[in-house]
Formats: structure tokens, C-alpha cells, sequence
């Protein structure tokens, strides 16, 4: 690990996120005038994470106030909010953009003990976690969502795994928030062990010795067993402990089948025909959040292995949304081309792949640089570094 250069990197990600941030205080998913002009909730709250992380609590509670304040009749947050903060979904609802929202509001006031911005939003916080209470799947005690995080609704509608792992997360800050500022909801906590066990009973696959992506329901009850990037929110948001043998086994798992021979780094999910929005191929911000396990293992090796992949697919300390082989790439543009669907902001995305240094040596760059990646590695140096300390100085 080269900390000069991780270093760099770092402190460019902090200047991208404040890039991506309006007036208003919502994170765009991409700075101005790049693919998307939006801001969406799960994006807005994982940047919120890493500007916790990095202890600019002025960024994240502005951020915070703009998207609490975007928050629907039902509780929940829309798929994607415009830059005044109005619905400006276009795919159904993913309630673990509701989860992740509630989940950033607690830990924002958990590291700054900013009880007072916690009291003044209450009433929003309870109605989040009433509207995640009411889809919990009253047979198998696991939370329903239309879509989620890989926006697929074939593999993403029904009892997903990264919806369920993170609104188990938001119950159980959003419990310890209220033991905090005195408005205690012991029936929260209950919920957090009713998805807990929900998961094991129904998420685990002992045919393929891992947790599972999804269960379908309704007519097209079926069961998504492919390894998945998802499934890491188990552990990165708490709901298994990184030692657990079902984590260890589901990461082993992913790491066999996901990570890309030809380019490095972690593929969201297999190759799937029409799945792949830029063509198939590894996102730095799945990779980061494995480095982060290994890193709570202490296992340096590993956590090494990715954040040098990080560092070398960084273009001048900017982090794509992935990255991919110039031949995967133009069989996506001619799928899409053929089909009638390239929209303007997939032509503006081809565009600057194909006109990107890299993509002359086979390599096409998407979406650069993507807000969400720099969260996670301001998150990962800062657990790198106060997990290893000084001795993760000058190390290679």
C-alpha cells in the first residue's frame, strides 16, 4: 500500500464530494454537468457516510436537511429527487434508499452529538421507520421492496438481500438515536431481530453455501442465487459479524465469482445479457466496501490487494462508476443502439468513455468521476489507517 498516493486520493475525494454538493445541500450523483444531474437518496446518504467519516459534519447535516425534507406521505424517500428537491422518480420505490437515509441521520448524530438536529427531524425519522416496519413480509419477516440496489426490478423486486440488511441497520441506529434524545422505541429493536432471523431462516442457501440475492413473489415466485455484490451489506452494515462463518463463506463466494480476471477489482454481479449499463465490468465502490471487511479482520493482505486495485484504476485521483473492456463496452452500445434506447444521458456517457485516454488502450472508464466511490474510500483510508496506525505509514 502506497500511503502517498492512497493519500492523494483521499484528499480528492473530499473535493469531488464538495463538488457533487448543491447550495441546497443534496449530493448530485455526479458533479455538475456529468451524467446525472440528479440526487438520490441512497447516493446523498453514502456520501453523508463519508463525510462522517472524514468529521465535516457541517457537509453532512446540509445534506441531511435537504433530503429529510424531499420525504413522501408513505415515509418513505423518492427513487430521485430534481436539484429543489422534488419527486423526480422514474423507477419504483427502493426502500433502501429510505433505510440508508435513517441510517446516515443516526450515525451523523452518533459522531457529532448533534442531539438537537435529531429532535428537530423526530417526527420525519419515525415515519421512516413506520413505513419500513409496514413491509416486513408478514410470513417470512423479511422487508419487501419494489426495486433496489442494482436497479433491476427481474432480480431486484421481492426479499432482497441488500434492502433487508440495510433497513435492519436503520431500525437498529434509528432505536439507539431515540435511546439517545430520550424518545426510546423498544418495538424497533424487536423489528431488527425479526429481519435478523428472517434472513437466516429464508436468505441462506445451503446448496450454495451463501446468502442468497432474492426471494420473488407474486407471479414470478422464484430464487436469485447468483453470487451478488449485494449481499455485503450483511456485514458491512452490521447485521452479521464479519467472523461469522455464513459471511465468510458468502464472501469467498463473491470473490470467486466476481472478481474480473481480465481488469481486477469486483464485479457487481455475473454477466447477465441485458443487464450491463456500460458493459460488464468491476466498480471501485463494491470493492472498497470487501476491503473493509477485510479490514475489520485485520487481514491486511487482502485489504491491501483491493485498495491498490482502487488506487491504479483511479484516472488523476477520480474514481469511475466502473470500468470495462472496450469490447464489453461496444456490445452494450450496439445492444442499446439496435434497440432504440440511448437515452441522452447514456450518449453523453459513451461519448466520454470513448474520448477518455484509456479507452485507446482498451479500457472504457464510465461515468468519471461517480460521488458514491469517493465516499467509500474517504471510509475505507480512515478505517485503514485507525485500524493499522502507524504502521500503515510508507507501507508497500
Amino acid at each position: 500500500m502506497e500511503q502517498r498516493k492512497a493519500e492523494a486520493l483521499y484528499r480528492n475525494s473530499i473535493r469531488v464530494l464538495r463538488r457533487a454538493q448543491l447550495r441546497s445541500g443534496g449530493y448530485l450523483a455526479t458533479p455538475k454537468g456529468e451524467r446525472y444531474p440528479y440526487v438520490y437518496p441512497r447516493d446523498n446518504a453514502l456520501c453523508i457516510l463519508g463525510f462522517v467519516s472524514a468529521g465535516l459534519f457541517r457537509e453532512a447535516r446540509k445534506a441531511l436537511d435537504f433530503i429529510l425534507h424531499t420525504q413522501l406521505p408513505s415515509g418513505a424517500f423518492p427513487q430521485r429527487v430534481d436539484t429543489d428537491g422534488r419527486d423526480a422518480s422514474y423507477k419504483p420505490i427502493q426502500i433502501d434508499g429510505t433505510a440508508l437515509s435513517l441510517y446516515a441521520l443516526s450515525r451523523y448524530v452518533a459522531e457529532s452529538d448533534d442531539t438537537r438536529f435529531a429532535l428537530e427531524n423526530w417526527e420525519i425519522a419515525e415515519s421512516a421507520v413506520e413505513y419500513i416496519i409496514k413491509n416486513i413480509h408478514s410470513e417470512k419477516d423479511l422487508v419487501y421492496t419494489p426495486n433496489s440496489v442494482h436497479e433491476f426490478p427481474p432480480m431486484e423486486e421481492g426479499l432482497e438481500i441488500w434492502a433487508n440488511a440495510t433497513c435492519l441497520a436503520a431500525l437498529k441506529q434509528a432505536y439507539e438515536l431515540g435511546k439517545r434524545i430520550r424518545m426510546e422505541r423498544p418495538r424497533w429493536f424487536e423489528a431488527t431481530n425479526k429481519i435478523r432471523s428472517g434472513i437466516n431462516n429464508y436468505m441462506w442457501n445451503s446448496r450454495v453455501n451463501g446468502f442468497i440475492k432474492t426471494i420473488r413473489l407474486k407471479e414470478s415466485s422464484s430464487v436469485e442465487t447468483d453470487a451478488d455484490t449485494s449481499c455485503l451489506a450483511l456485514c458491512e452494515f452490521g447485521a452479521f459479524p464479519d467472523r461469522d462463518p455464513k459471511i465468510k463463506s458468502t464472501i469467498r463466494r463473491i470473490e470467486e465469482s466476481l472478481w474480473n480476471r481480465e481488469l481486477g477489482g469486483i464485479c457487481r454481479y455475473p454477466k447477465y445479457q441485458g443487464r450491463n449499463n456500460g458493459g460488464w465490468g468491476p466498480w471501485p465502490h463494491f470493492t472498497l466496501i470487501l476491503a473493509r471487511h477485510y479490514i475489520r479482520l485485520r487481514d491486511r493482505k487482502r485489504a491491501d490487494r483491493l485498495l491498490d486495485w482502487t488506487i491504479r484504476t483511479a484516472w488523476k485521483n477520480e474514481l469511475p462508476e466502473h470500468i470495462a473492456t472496450v469490447e464489453e463496452f461496444e456490445e452494450y452500445v450496439t445492444d442499446f443502439k439496435d434497440s432504440g434506447i440511448l437515452r441522452k444521458d447514456r450518449l453523453l456517457m459513451i461519448e466520454n468513455a470513448r474520448k477518455h485516454p484509456m479507452f485507446r488502450k482498451g479500457v472504457a472508464y464510465i461515468t468519471l468521476p461517480l460521488a458514491w466511490p469517493h465516499a467509500e474510500f474517504i471510509q475505507t483510508w480512515n478505517l485503514y489507517k485507525k485500524t493499522f496506525g502507524k504502521s500503515a505509514v510508507g507501507h508497500h
